[in-house]
């Protein structure tokens, strides 16, 4: 008997991420949810302590270099058109520094100083993001050189005069880094190739030139030196069968801390940038490292971890091999359970990794019963972070497993690309294939086999309960893709041309789109489905799950819809979370 009451407790543990440091005072932020939502909380040796109370959750901040105020954003329901404030520390005191709800203000970064901040905004035309410079004191903004598509500032050089942007031209992992100088606007390439290049982070190092995570090399992500004119000088690690995720760059600026992705999980090295030297460091818990840095004298590396067991933490992790502290945060889960890595030959000979995670106990005679999960983007990858409602079905007897399948990022860009377009329904043949396999092993029970996705995941869900609905007791879909043509449609319009390149383009693709889109097969649904969409998506319209619902009740086939009001793509207030994962308890409960 599945116990949905159970989950409860999960949902309640609560998380911190994203510590920075101040640079005066060594005062650590970070976001924490302990009030309900998403807030900046302030923390030293004596503990933490609430500093923002913004009516919408707070997505990101950084610290001005001059200390006693950091910029946050946030945005209006979840709507992802960010605003940004400037916080007073001391006092507390919140001034705006945009105003306009219909404008998307993608934080950049502060000016060395701390007198000028950097972002990109699509006030001008909505689906293009302009560069800005601000001066925090008058206000006065100016725009910097022409438009230029989907554009992001990563950073200001040392002397201030020249901004260090990443652009996409088309999906995500086709992008270019280039260097624009603020007074003219001109633009010079940075680490420049023939071919599509991914950059997953880049910082300009006082002495000139810079460092980067990108793929300019070959199929991996690597870190890779550029010099004052933006071209490659050399390669300084990369990890053979991995990619490269983050860097922490030391204040003195000769050495560095790399988190390395290795099949989901992060690993930690230090590397001397003048030698190339490595040596790794201990991870206090197996998980996914994220945010990482290195402040005051650069001896610690500060970053968020989070494990499938634990809910993400604040540590300080010694660079001398001392050991490391939890900061803030929950401690882990007492019972919770690790997943193994596991792969398998799919339906093509393409090797496709999986995590299991099984329950303790024995396994029933016919078989765990099942949830399968597919990770939304599609370019991200699952990794064993904290999920609640994972650990719940773990502890009600529910085996989960949850794929990489091809399209996803971590195993390099073959086979990310493997999904593309025409391609798309062979990584649901990879969903199929393991399903199978599974089920013919008697490790699980062919009937009872949930399929689970948010937002990609739960196109992947109607994908497969529409092309293989034999196989399916159930699903659940949050905030998925049912039809192309309109998603692409209403989709936020700054970042319609990266799911156009990952999609496919309604103008010269529609017969492919209308194929790919389950809402057109619709008929062929048999298993009870679940869907959960929010009012203000702006990635995934409402209406892609409002016109679902609707056909499946005019076919008068079971679909339980959950709408919920002033929430985005993924839910962050407490009370929704409450509200949508005891809904998806009850629904496993009734359905496997």
């Amino acid at each position: 008997m599945i116990d949905a009451a159970a989950i409860q407790p999960l949902l309640e543990i609560t998380s911190c991420r994203a510590p920075a440091q101040a640079p005066d005072t060594g005062l650590l932020a970070f976001i924490d949810d302990e009030s309900g939502m998403p807030q900046i909380w302030l923390g030293d040796a004596a503990g933490k302590r609430q500093l923002t109370r913004h009516p919408e959750p707070v997505n990101s901040f950084a610290w001005s270099p001059a200390g006693g105020a950091l910029v946050f954003t946030a945005d209006c329901g979840g709507d992802e058109r960010w605003q940004l404030y400037l916080c007073e520390v001391e006092t507390g005191q919140v001034r705006p520094l945009t105003a306009d709800p219909m404008t998307a203000h993608m934080w950049g970064a502060f000016s060395p100083d701390g007198t000028q901040i950097a972002f990109s905004a699509n006030a001008r035309q909505k689906d293009q993001l302009d560069l800005c410079v601000m001066e925090l004191g008058s206000g006065r903004v100016l725009a910097v050189g022409d438009s230029a598509g989907h554009q992001e500032v990563l950073a200001f050089t040392a002397d201030a005069s020249c901004l260090l942007v990443r652009r996409t031209l088309g999906a995500a992992s086709d992008q270019k880094l280039e260097l624009v100088e603020i007074a003219t606007g001109r633009r010079g390439p940075v680490l420049d190739a023939p071919h599509r290049v991914k950059f997953t982070a880049a910082r300009p190092l006082k002495a000139g030139g810079g460092l980067a995570i990108c793929d300019h090399g070959g199929d991996r992500l690597a870190l890779w030196r550029f010099d004052s004119d933006g071209k490659p000088t050399d390669c300084l690690h990369e990890a053979p069968g991995s990619d490269l995720d983050a860097i922490a760059l030391a204040p003195d600026q000769q050495g560095a801390v790399i988190a390395v992705n290795d099949s989901g999980y992060s690993r930690l090295v230090w590397i001397d940038l003048a030698s190339g030297a490595v040596r790794p460091l201990e991870m206090p818990v197996p998980g996914v490292v994220s945010n990482p840095s290195l402040p005051g004298a650069g001896n610690s590396l500060l970053c968020t971890i989070s494990s499938a067991v634990s809910a993400p933490a604040i540590w300080e992790i010694p660079l001398n091999g001392g050991p490391a502290r939890r900061l803030f945060g929950p401690a882990p889960l007492p019972a919770g359970i690790m997943p193994d890595i596991a792969c398998f030959d799919s339906f093509d000979g393409l090797e496709v990794p999986y995590f299991l995670y099984t329950p303790k106990g024995a396994r029933p005679a016919a078989g765990w019963p099942a949830v399968f999960i597919i990770h939304g983007g599609p370019e991200m990858q699952w990794r064993p972070e904290w999920r609640a409602d994972v650990q719940w079905m773990l502890s009600q007897g529910l085996m989960v497993v949850a794929p990489n399948v091809r399209g996803s990022t971590g195993y390099g860009r073959k086979y990310h690309a493997a999904d593309d377009q025409e391609k798309r329904l062979d990584s649901l043949a990879d969903l199929t294939a393991l399903r199978r396999l599974l089920a013919e092993s008697g490790t699980v029970d062919p009937a009872r086999c949930a399929v689970f996705g948010r937002s990609y995941g739960g196109y992947m869900v109607m994908a497969a309960l529409t092309e293989t609905p034999d196989l399916w007791t159930c699903g659940i879909n949050f905030y998925g893709i049912g039809n192309f043509a309109t998603h692409l449609l209403a989709t936020g319009p700054w970042a319609r041309m990266i799911r156009v390149a990952e999609y496919g383009d309604p103008s010269r693709q529609a017969d492919l789109l209308a194929r790919l889109s389950p809402v057109n097969r619709i008929e062929r649904v048999q298993a009870p489905l679940m869907m959960v969409h929010a009012d203000r998506d702006p990635r995934v319209p409402p209406s892609e799950s409002e016109i679902i619902h609707a056909l499946m009740f005019g076919l008068g086939k079971r679909c339980d819809f959950l709408r919920v009001a002033h929430e985005g793509h993924g839910f962050k207030r407490i009370e929704n979370i409450r509200r949508v994962f005891g809904a998806l308890a009850d629904f496993l409960a009734q359905e496997l």
